[in-house]
């Protein structure tokens, strides 16, 4: 084509571009606009030749369902339909990840068993949505996010082997995670302020799911915390993160968070990494001291104090029926949290082994139906949650024996990788950051357990991608070791 006509033909198309944008802008439609604006920041991405595009949009999208948390995953980009940035962007970069590794001639997965067995779980819920979707139609689609959110694992992981996409990411997630102590604060503090004016078209940036907060804040504690000695001069921003990440988290008393906050610290002791133990400890015995001053001078019966509530909700992890007897006002609703969980529980494994044990009721099905009727058989308020508060047992309901064999593979899975790290970097083949981020993740691991959290983006993506980075970190170091023992021998 003559350079003259090219010429032509460009100006044409960003002339008619301009004049479309422009009508749709004073129509208060952004679509095109946006659309626009992220075909060119896609392009001038790729001819700097730095991180890759799709790592920026991972980026971002991390940073906002984590600080964002609820309000953010409540965005639609584009008005008029059901899509959020967590489907939209999986969509765009999942997508960009196989047309890059189809131009390699390469799968965008690695061959070991954690890779396998993801595969394997998608193609469990697959064949059970294929039935579903005739049944229930969007709302299986809806139900089937906690299965699809796991492309973001091999997303991340093939992202990562672009050297500065994955350096990008790995600063996105210690920034991120830094930020949060901050921003969660701030909600903390002025709940008010984000729930009325931080808005976008009447919908809060910034609205945390509790235990979600609580859960990041502890995983932020261990991602941030320093691997050395504390220096004034070194790495204080890190100490400071770390530590006021691991305070808040224990003024949300989240026990859920609390519970995957031990099983991270158990890994951490096993590699010899006793610095995160102490750390805990000391913040415990000081924290605790302070509670204690504080309830006793305070003019109340001592069982109303914040200590004393502290104490309830502590010793309330350990009562399974929820039949304990809890007497500070603020703790009195752990017994009932206790028994909401485990009557649901019940009552959907009930349904299940007598409906469908094998492939489950499928996506779409209504798990809190039976549920309600016997744990609120006379209550007329509406009920919107539709996970059970527990990644197993909604796995069960959903895809039956199949999908939790698959489930309870890939944590055996993750667990054996993990001691294997452990044991590594006793012997100096494995980083100390590496090592973190894999126990970091049974935060969210373990929390997944007692809370809605891998079934919604808000806690879904930002671990799918901690853990995508996190294997392929630590496969690839493991590997490096192995050669290296075998040219040394």
């Amino acid at each position: 084509m003559a350079p003259s006509l090219r010429n032509f033909l460009t100006g044409l198309f960003a002339s008619a571009l301009a004049v479309w944008i422009g009508i749709s802008l004073a129509q208060e439609e952004y679509f095109v606009a946006s659309l626009s604006a992220g075909v060119c920041v896609w392009v001038i991405l790729a001819w700097t030749r730095g991180p890759l595009a799709e790592a920026w949009l991972v980026a971002f999208l991390f940073a906002g369902y984590v600080i964002g948390n609820r309000g953010f995953a409540q965005l639609t980009p584009v008005p008029g339909l059901p899509l959020f940035f967590s489907e939209l962007g999986l969509g765009f970069a999942f997508s960009m990840v196989v047309l890059r590794s189809s131009l390699k001639r390469e799968l965008p997965l690695r061959r070991d068993w954690l890779n396998g067995l993801l595969l394997l779980w998608l193609a469990i819920g697959l064949g059970r949505l294929f039935w579903d979707v005739k049944s229930f139609g969007f709302l299986a689609m809806r139900d089937f996010a906690m299965v699809y959110y796991l492309l973001y694992f091999f997303t991340a992981q093939s992202l990562a082997q672009h050297e500065p996409s994955r350096e990008l990411l790995q600063k996105a997630v210690v920034v991120t995670l830094a930020l949060l102590p901050v921003a969660g604060m701030f909600a903390y503090v002025f709940p008010d302020f984000f729930r009325t004016h931080f808005l976008v078209e009447g919908v809060p940036i910034i609205f945390f799911k509790g235990d979600l907060l609580a859960t990041y804040l502890f995983t932020g504690f261990v991602v941030l915390l320093p691997n050395r000695a504390f220096n004034w001069r070194d790495g204080l921003w890190r100490w400071l993160a770390a530590v006021a990440s691991l305070v808040l988290g224990f003024v949300l008393i989240s026990r859920a968070g609390i519970v995957g906050l031990a099983v991270a610290l158990g890994w951490l002791g096993l590699a010899g990494r006793w610095i995160y133990t102490r750390v805990v400890i000391a913040v415990c015995a000081i924290g605790l001291v302070l509670l204690l001053v504080t309830s006793l001078l305070q003019e109340a019966d001592f069982k109303q104090t914040k200590a004393y509530e502290v104490y309830e909700a502590v010793t309330s992890i350990a009562d399974y029926s929820g039949t304990r007897h809890y007497e500070n006002a603020f703790s009195s609703d752990n017994g009932d949290n206790n028994r909401f969980r485990l009557t649901w529980w019940k009552t959907v494994a009930n349904e299940t082994f007598a409906t469908s044990p094998v492939v489950g009721l499928g996506f779409g099905a209504d798990l809190a139906h039976g549920f309600l009727l016997e744990y609120y058989p006379t209550s007329a308020n509406d009920f919107n949650t539709r996970s059970p508060h527990n990644i197993f047992i909604t796995t069960l309901g959903r895809m039956g024996l199949l999908g939790v064999g698959g489930l309870l593979a890939i944590y055996w899975t993750i667990g054996r990788t993990t001691a294997q790290n452990a044991r590594n970097f006793r012997r100096g083949s494995i980083k100390p950051e590496t090592l973190a981020m894999q126990a970091a993740i049974w935060i969210v691991m373990i929390s997944a357990c007692f809370g809605v959290v891998l079934e919604g983006p808000m806690g879904a993506m930002p671990f799918w991608i901690m853990l995508g980075l996190s294997h392929y970190d630590a496969r690839t170091e493991m590997l490096r070791a192995e050669n290296t023992d075998e040219s040394a021998s």
